[in-house]
């Protein structure tokens, strides 16, 4: 029985001091705990206290870059704000310069249309002038190569005496001349004697001329005794036109003597075109590079006219002293 309540105190003594035990504990663990919190907090503020004079330290030290970083970008600001403002007024400038320019282009038009119509204006009063210019001197024939002060003291006595014999046709006939000069040159007179110009009473005269001239076997000569020598001279005749009317004509001479050199006969209608006559067929042109398209199709085309023995011979027999001339695109002198 001892033993028993022995046990029994034991066990309740053990107890009591497990239980003093737990309650020394616990104090211990919360001052702990309070401890661990007071040190975050301390650690809290430090470390805030630490990115604040971290961030003072940053700002003070970059206060400066940072200052002149916000200056450049306000100096870049305006400087964009200024460029686009003066790009607004130069796309505006461009719009008004667009809009000139678009009613300079519409005016240039108008004035180039109006320029062509008297264009076409001017050429036309050109050959009106002209024309009027030939009618009032379609009675007037031009006298190339007579020489100097051939004609004397009276030119139309000159000529009414010496026209038949240059001309046989006109034997018989009573030429009517109202008045004759020759004409100013600053040309040497000893070699290229002065054109003798001469007015018809009557413009059938003048075609009697040029007939009778174009329908002489060789050109008219005038002989000339001096000192002893005779000298002759080539006559030509040719109707007096006006200036415009002459340069027109004068371009188509370089062709007539290659048309010539082929046995052609090119003949001047008035007032420039050109009459061409090849194998039966009649050629008209009005340009020189239409003639020159002409003679190299000419030269192109080969030779299809045969030479009949007999024709030849009966051509020969009746003009000996004259060329046999075969006309295909060039010509055969036999």
């Amino acid at each position: 029985m001892s033993s028993g309540k022995g046990a029994k105190n034991k066990s309740s003594t053990d107890e009591t001091a497990g239980k003093k035990k737990v309650s020394g504990q616990e104090p211990e663990d919360t001052s702990n705990a309070a401890i661990l919190l007071a040190i975050r907090e301390q650690e809290e503020r430090l470390t805030g206290k630490i990115k604040l004079a971290v961030r003072e330290a940053v700002e003070e030290m970059l206060a400066s870059e940072i200052q002149a970083l916000k200056a450049m970008i306000e100096a870049s600001n305006s400087a964009v704000n200024k460029l686009s403002e003066d790009i607004t007024q130069q796309a505006e400038a461009g719009r008004k310069l667009q809009g000139r320019l678009d009613a300079t282009l519409a005016n240039i038009r108008a004035v180039k249309h109006y320029v062509g119509d008297l264009q076409k204006e001017l050429l036309n009063l050109r050959q009106k002038v002209a024309e009027m210019e030939d009618r009032s001197w379609r009675a007037n024939l031009r006298l190339v190569g007579l020489p100097e002060s051939a004609e004397g003291e009276n030119a139309i006595r000159f000529l009414q005496d010496n026209l038949p014999r240059w001309i046989p046709s006109l034997a018989g006939e009573k030429i009517e001349i109202q008045r004759a000069h020759r004409i100013f040159t600053t040309q040497d007179r000893t070699s290229h004697p002065r054109t003798l110009i001469f007015r018809l009473l009557r413009y059938q005269d003048r075609e009697k001329i040029l007939n009778g001239a174009r329908a002489l076997s060789a050109t008219p000569t005038h002989q000339i005794s001096s000192e002893g020598r005779t000298s002759v001279s080539r006559l030509l005749f040719f109707p007096d036109y006006s200036n415009d009317t002459a340069q027109r004509r004068n371009t188509f001479d370089a062709v007539r003597k290659q048309l010539a050199n082929r046995g052609l006969r090119p003949f001047l209608r008035y007032p420039a075109t050109l009459k061409v006559r090849h194998n039966g067929s009649l050629h008209f042109f009005e340009r020189v590079a239409d003639v020159e398209s002409f003679m190299a199709m000419l030269d192109r085309s080969p030779c299809s006219a045969s030479i009949n023995k007999k024709a030849f011979l009966f051509y020969f027999l009746l003009h000996p002293k004259r060329p046999f001339i075969i006309s295909c695109g060039w010509n055969v002198l036999l």
